[in-house]
């Protein structure tokens, strides 16, 4: 699938290991993951481009900015 997000390979949350709710998990893959033009503003997809990884925490659409999100890696010694 061409719209798929890039970091889906190794996303925990695409492949069913963080939520165990099946609905929660295909909503968050319908809205960010299988959509390329929402997959940029997902949270998840943005902090693993900018450190390397992203904590089982963050959801698509979290809250927290960005930098709210790393200082929270950073932190818990994630990152």
């Amino acid at each position: 699938m061409k719209d798929l997000c890039p970091k889906t390979p190794n996303c925990r949350l695409f492949n069913g290991e963080i939520l165990k709710r099946e609905g929660a998990a295909e909503t968050y893959k319908n809205l960010f993951c299988r959509s390329k033009e929402k997959y940029h503003q997902c949270k998840r997809y943005i902090v693993s481009e900018k450190v390397g990884d992203c904590a089982d925490f963050i959801m698509p659409n979290s809250s927290l900015s960005i930098e709210d999100i790393i200082d929270r890696m950073k932190k818990e010694g994630l990152i």
